[in-house]
């Protein structure tokens, strides 16, 4: 039996039961007993055949379904509508021309986080990786931290373990003992603390011309680029000297960090260099990299050994800058605190530095800030934080050495 059989038998039940009841309405009396019996057993029938009309017609729509090439992207509106990770753009410049003057396709619509651009538009996976694209050439923090992804709400607060360590070691808290065989296995005091990091909303502006724009094709790779760039510049400057307040705690304020008083005030001195990895955590010297102000370079290159002797040039000016001081590769940046300030040097194991990813990156367009002068300002924005594993320096195996894998110099 069809499904049209089916319901046609439907709508027979359907007109017994009405005509059972059109009678008594029709005598002005309620329903008899046997009445009610076949009303209720034609009831029974009904129920089970709805039943069956429903499961029947689920079946005929998923074998239609099968029919179609795997491949099919419905028509827009379909509740099955195929998404693709590239949101059906070519290029993440057609993606942002699209944002900024409309898409008669539209594409938009899957990746709206609000009213239109006064919300922006969530940017497609595949594109989401030409932004976030950093190297550690190009960024100092994020490519060598602990990075936690989004997850699932992407921006709740999490909170995840930080061990407070004591006079006993730098095992987290943990206490190491031998113990012989049958001797008694000692208590331990495991002095577990806890942090939380909950990631905060930050936007980066880029101003691009409307006929560049225009030229999404050839634009694509610049467009992506600056903001990349914007991207690098606000993470790094947070993850670096942040205050914590709707922002991430950059290193120059962390709790854990180590603060190295400089031999010479507004100056920096070999034995400045000597006493901030006397105080790096040992583990964390081959992972540790400097992180130096561009007005510290004049000292670092100028830097001399007891004889005179250039030492951060190795007595040759026509070799270049080195990359490397003491052996530990070293970055120029304009992020951190001119010369003579706390942070205007630092050493950091920023594998130590944790960085929680929440939702974004999100575009939003707008023409209004220079309509006048045919400019468009392109607004990235997402949602992250950042802050030290270590809360408090920690104290060597000797009982009284005081390391950390935050250094700054004083």
């Amino acid at each position: 039996m069809s499904v049209h059989e089916l319901r046609q038998k439907l709508a027979g039940l359907c007109d017994q039961q009405q005509a059972i009841v059109d009678k008594a309405v029709k005598e002005g009396r309620p329903m008899t007993e046997e009445e009610k019996a076949q009303f209720d057993a034609l009831q029974n029938q009904i129920d089970g055949l709805n039943e069956t009309i429903k499961i029947a017609e689920n079946v005929e729509a998923r074998a239609k379904e099968l029919e179609k090439p795997a491949d099919e992207i419905l028509r827009p509106g379909s509740k099955q509508e195929k998404i693709l990770d590239d949101g059906g753009f070519e290029n993440l410049g057609e993606f942002i021309y699209a944002v900024r003057f409309g898409d008669r396709k539209g594409r938009l619509k899957n990746w709206s986080m609000g009213d239109g651009q006064e919300g922006g538009f969530a940017v497609p996976e595949k594109f989401r990786e030409e932004i976030l694209s950093i190297s550690p050439e190009n960024a100092i923090v994020r490519p060598r931290a602990q990075v936690i992804p989004a997850g699932d709400p992407p921006d709740a607060k999490i909170t995840m373990p930080a061990f407070s360590q004591g006079a006993k070691g730098v095992y987290g808290g943990v206490e190491v003992y031998w113990i012989a065989e049958g001797g008694e296995k000692p208590e331990t005091d495991g002095n577990l603390e806890v942090i939380s990091l909950e990631p905060q909303e930050v936007a980066a502006h880029t101003t691009v011309t409307d006929k560049l724009l225009r030229n999404w094709q050839a634009a694509s790779s610049f467009i992506s680029g600056l903001l990349r760039q914007a991207i690098i510049a606000a993470e790094d400057m947070a993850f670096l000297r942040g205050d914590g307040v709707g922002k991430p705690l950059g290193v120059l304020n962390l709790p854990g960090k180590i603060s190295v008083k400089r031999d010479t005030s507004a100056k920096v001195k070999y034995i400045d260099i000597v006493n901030m990895m006397a105080k790096m955590l040992p583990e964390s010297l081959d992972n540790a990299v400097w992180v130096a102000n561009q007005s510290v370079l004049p000292e670092i290159m100028t830097m001399t050994d007891e004889n005179g002797n250039y030492i951060f040039i190795r007595g040759d000016a026509t070799r270049g800058v080195s990359d490397t001081l003491a052996g530990i590769p070293i970055r120029w940046t304009g992020k951190t605190p001119t010369l003579g300030n706390e942070g205007d040097l630092q050493l950091v194991d920023f594998s130590y530095y944790l960085i929680k990813d929440g939702s974004g990156p999100f575009i939003a367009a707008s023409e209004h800030v220079y309509f006048k002068n045919n400019k468009t300002v392109i607004k990235a924005f997402w949602n992250v934080d950042g802050q030290g594993w270590v809360k408090e320096p920690l104290i060597l195996e000797d009982g009284s050495t005081k390391v950390s894998p935050y250094v700054v110099l004083k």
